[in-house]
């Protein structure tokens, strides 16, 4: 995000400036739409590592009482690994996959939009 901050140029909020835009309108009308495609992809990554991420919730809270904090990703290692029903847990693998791909494509389709304009 800083790295797509600084590669706006200066003369860009500077002329808005000179044309009387405040603070928020700059950043409303200028800075983010210029940083779309930036934000569009660290949101995707941070989508899919919270998808695939199981180390916090297995260490805070295992699953939690009665499986109320359970994720795709945490009940492969009940299922597959520790009850040793390897298809089980490669099912629920596969299903992840699929929804990684679609929300991927919509994510970078937007990128693409936000680059091209």
């Amino acid at each position: 995000m800083l790295a797509g901050r600084t590669a706006i140029p200066k003369d860009i909020p500077e002329a808005a400036a000179v044309d009387g835009a405040g603070f928020w309108r700059t950043q409303l009308q200028i800075v983010i739409p210029m940083m779309r495609p930036i934000i569009s992809v660290a949101v995707l990554f941070g989508l899919i590592f919270t998808f695939t991420d199981m180390t916090v919730v297995y260490i805070l809270t295992a699953g939690g009482p009665f499986d109320s904090t359970q994720t795709l990703r945490l009940w492969l290692l009940p299922m597959g690994i520790q009850g040793s029903d390897l298809a089980a847990g490669a099912a629920i693998s596969l299903f992840l996959v699929p929804l990684l791909v679609i929300l991927a494509y919509f994510m970078l389709r937007v990128a693409h939009r936000a680059e091209v304009n």
